[in-house]
């Protein structure tokens, strides 16, 4: 009869609950998971075993984040952390083809490596997890050829990483390897790392891999950087549209990654007229040059479909930014600028905008949240049940926030 030890079937439950409360979509694939671990089990075991890496001898750093651009964003403070307490260390990013330049601008990582991510791609499950898929066979390919590189340390980092990222760490050849097991591929790493319940968000769960390696986390870091030239040309771009120092400018972005996030153009286009009339701001009419879309016909609205560039630089312009659960949200919370978002299919606890000073508007009252974007009705009543009112509410109090909080520095309280 084989004994567990308290501490172990303590991590077992863990990990159990994880599975639930952190990745609910895992139990749909337990099947999968299981004979993928079947699988790659006994390669493991052919390979040797290399002495553990103390974190003074740690000299190349591999970091894996399959998300997108706002995944990218909240990986920031992970990456803040890392670069703060291992300067002497190269770090390379291996992520989704046009999300990494964002951190390689910012001088987060010394290396970026765009990579197709198989179960990113918007396709049937089936056919993003066919292992001999060419999107597959080029991504083994690439992640085969970092052994070059010698890493001393690797992260599974971001909340999509599982049992499959965790095999492109091993199969990378990185000595020491980081990540959560609740997910499957606990036997790929070298530090299986039990998952913070309490705090599930995703920037936490990134921070709490260091936490457990001994890296001192910083919860408070300095967000984005913004290059001098972007920030001269995105002053010039909005002097040029009549938008001034003393302007009260609020920032409204309507699109989001996925049509099923988005709460619709009507919606914040009354949002845009109220705050006009209420506050007598300016609005800055964000959207997506690749996807346009219309624009409110008033005098007080700026429509800006701006490179990504200008927009972030354009960002901290906005006294308020109002939008959907999407990347540009995660970046406006990185650039410290207050947030006011409309959540519909996914849950905020884990995918909220970091940081201080920001308002949720979210239905807590519906049961087929989160969805993974897979909407089981013709349309997301999760967002269409949010009013106008409702959003209002949150943008005064927001406002009224924002207003509080500059008196007392002004005055010095």
């Amino acid at each position: 009869m084989q004994l567990r030890s308290l501490g172990d079937k303590s991590a077992s439950t863990s990990q159990d609950v994880a599975r639930i409360f952190m990745k609910p979509g895992v139990w749909r694939h337990r099947l999968s998971l299981g004979a993928a671990a079947a699988v790659l089990r006994p390669l493991t075991m052919l390979s040797k075993a290399q002495p553990r890496v103390g974190l003074g001898q740690v000299h190349r750093i591999l970091v894996f984040e399959p998300g997108a651009l706002g995944d990218m964003v909240l990986l920031t403070p992970f990456l803040h952390a890392l670069r703060a307490h291992l300067s002497q260390a190269r770090i390379t990013l291996v992520g989704r083809a046009g999300a990494g330049e964002l951190l390689l601008e910012s001088g987060l990582i010394d290396e970026w490596i765009p990579v197709q991510i198989p179960w990113a791609a918007d396709k049937p499950r089936w056919q993003v997890n066919i292992p001999f898929s060419p999107a597959w066979l080029s991504l083994l390919r690439t992640v085969f050829q970092l052994r070059k590189s010698q890493f001393d340390l690797a992260f599974a980092a971001g909340w999509n990483c599982d049992l499959r990222s965790n095999f492109l760490l091993w199969l990378a050849g990185a000595r020491r390897r980081v990540g959560y097991g609740y997910v499957g591929g606990d036997f790929l790493l070298t530090d299986v790392v039990q998952p913070d319940l309490e705090h599930p968000h995703v920037v936490e769960r990134g921070l709490h891999l260091l936490e457990h390696i001994g890296v001192p986390v910083l919860r408070h870091d300095e967000g984005l950087r913004i290059a001098p030239e972007d920030q001269r040309d995105s002053a010039e771009l909005l002097a040029r549209h009549g938008i001034v120092s003393d302007d009260l400018v609020i920032g409204i972005h309507p699109g989001a990654g996925s049509p099923i996030r988005e709460w619709g153009f009507e919606r914040f286009a009354e949002v845009a007229h109220r705050m006009t009339e209420l506050f007598g701001a300016k609005v800055l009419w964000f959207s997506d040059p690749a996807k346009p879309g219309p624009v409110p016909a008033e005098l007080n609205i700026v429509p800006l479909a701006l490179p990504f560039r200008l927009f972030r630089a354009a960002l901290p312009h906005c006294r308020l930014f109002v939008c959907n659960d999407s990347g540009p949200m995660h970046v406006a919370a990185a650039l410290k600028v207050p947030v006011v978002a409309i959540f519909g299919a996914q849950r905020p606890e884990w995918f909220g905008p970091w940081g201080e000073h920001h308002r949720v508007v979210i239905r807590n009252d519906i049961w087929c949240r989160p969805c993974a974007d897979h909407c089981l009705w013709r349309e997301p009543h999760c967002l269409r049940l949010i009013s106008v009112a409702q959003v209002m509410e949150a943008i005064t109090e927001a406002m009224g926030s924002l207003t509080d909080t500059k008196t007392s520095v002004d005055t010095g309280r």
